[in-house]
């Protein structure tokens, strides 16, 4: 029986019909489950977070290589199977709940076929807290903003939150077919290698301006600091502009470095003062 039988096996005897809008779509190519593993080197050492568990097909690979697996899984139906499934396992944590929400103990690698509904707010939480490696899979489209550069169609106030906090891969993509019930869209696996960031900067107020600014993201600078809620008075925002320079008021949003936003940020902070 492969695993595509398997997991319709599985869901028939506990009468569960996989939700697309949960974001429930189950991988069900052991090749592709032994690569994304084997990308983040999962040994005895590693104590391994996966984010949304599902019936447990990554989940039972891991617990054969890592040393400790914290399988965080919303859905208590599927937490009933994982425990069936899985039986008593000495390096499996279960833990039932929102893994946007929840408490997370220790880990340090994060191995995940993520719910796509919840890729943003989950990746910046795990990053924030730090690991030595992430092997996620996302979205085509979410995974092609993380990895999006200056001036790219896809570069987003994300692709900056994800260079300052990480060096970002894209390792593989997937087609639909890979998953059951198969997605209506391509997905991607990418690693997240944690960084130091790469510039000292209020970072509240740097993303306040990164969001602020990306509204506007195909405008001028000078536009999109007028139209921002960056400055209350008109006159203000006119006289901040002149600081920034021509040539870089001139630039539009979306062709600003992050080292650009930053230095803009700064600047933004002494003019405050």
């Amino acid at each position: 029986m492969n695993l595509l039988e398997e997991t319709k096996l599985v869901l028939r005897q506990h009468g569960f019909s996989p939700s697309r809008r949960e974001g429930q779509n189950f991988l069900v190519r052991e090749e592709v489950i032994r690569r994304q593993v084997g990308y983040a080197e999962v040994g005895r050492r590693d104590v391994v977070l996966e984010i949304g568990a599902g019936i447990g097909n990554l989940t039972r690979y891991l617990l054969e290589k890592a040393g400790k697996v914290i399988a965080v899984e919303k859905n208590p139906v599927l937490i009933d199977i994982l425990r069936k499934r899985l039986g008593n396992r000495e390096n499996l944590v279960l833990i039932q709940g929102d893994a946007v929400k929840v408490d997370l103990p220790f880990y340090d690698k994060v191995v995940s076929n993520i719910p796509y509904s919840i890729s943003s707010p989950i990746t910046f939480r795990i990053l924030k807290r730090g690991f030595k490696i992430g092997v996620l899979t996302y979205q085509k489209e979410f995974a092609e903003r993380l990895v999006a550069c200056p001036g790219m169609r896809n570069y987003s106030r994300l692709s900056v939150a994800a260079y300052y906090y990480a060096r970002v891969r894209v390792l593989e993509y997937l087609p639909p077919g890979v998953f059951y019930p198969p997605p209506e869209v391509t997905s991607a696996i990418v690693e997240l290698l944690p960084k130091k960031p790469p510039f000292k900067v209020n970072e509240d107020l740097f993303f306040e301006v990164v969001r602020s600014l990306f509204i506007h993201r195909g405008k001028t600078l000078r536009s999109a600091v007028i139209h921002s809620p960056m400055f209350p008075l008109k006159e203000e925002k006119k006289e901040f502009i002149k600081t920034l320079g021509e040539t870089l008021s001139k630039k539009r949003v979306f062709q600003l470095t992050p080292e650009e936003l930053a230095s803009l940020t700064k600047n933004l902070e002494r003019w405050k003062k």
